[in-house]
């Protein structure tokens, strides 16, 4: 089983600027960042890292478990749903959608 880890360097850096507001502080320095004045590099570094299961993995716990779920109760409900001369609002429907984003 492959599963998908997320390892995360935080860089950060603090720029001192003279305004008359945060809201303009905030304004200059994401220019200067978008304008490339201001370039995070390896000194920035500030020793925080996270490790984490990576959200998007098809394997992931909760992924697991719904699954789990749809295969229990997709028999039943499939069954249930012709019984009932196929309603557009049955919940076989939803496991059949949740079926497809899982797998």
């Amino acid at each position: 089983m492959q599963i998908d880890i997320k390892v995360t360097e935080v860089l950060s850096r603090i720029v001192t600027v003279d305004t008359l507001s945060v809201e303009e502080a905030v304004d200059m320095v994401e220019n200067m960042y978008k304008n490339e004045d201001i370039v995070l590099d390896y000194d920035d570094f500030d020793g925080n890292v996270h490790i984490e299961q990576e959200e998007n993995n098809s394997n992931s716990k909760k992924d697991l478990l719904i699954n789990t779920l749809i295969r229990y109760l997709i028999k039943d409900e499939k069954k249930h749903y012709e019984e009932l001369d196929k309603p557009d609002d049955h919940i076989y429907l939803t496991l059949l959608e949740l079926k497809k984003y899982i797998e």
